[in-house]
């Protein structure tokens, strides 16, 4: 494997703080773009990306995590990961 094809491209990365309701909104518009569309944006208030949806199933990954923070309170994290394969972007 060359170093080309080993090459990733972060496309958007964003961390926003927002309101449970505001969060959830967020997801809603993400869950119709994937149930409804051939392509899916992502969009923060500054960026915007849109990018092909598999034609079949995508990977889906889940992880719930706890993590202390100090004595009074724990973090929690969810992490919502999707994976699919889109033709390569290459002119070649």
């Amino acid at each position: 494997m060359t170093d080309e094809e080993d090459h990733e491209e972060e496309l958007l990365e964003a961390e926003l703080e927002q309101s449970p309701e505001q969060a959830a909104d967020w997801l809603r518009n993400l869950a119709d773009e994937l149930e409804d569309g051939e392509e899916l944006t992502v969009s923060t208030d500054d960026d915007s990306v849109t990018v092909a949806l598999p034609e079949d199933n995508l990977e889906f990954e889940v992880e719930l995590e706890r993590e202390p923070e100090d004595d009074d309170h724990d973090e929690i994290e969810l992490e919502i990961e999707l994976e699919w394969l889109v033709p390569s972007s290459d002119d070649e």
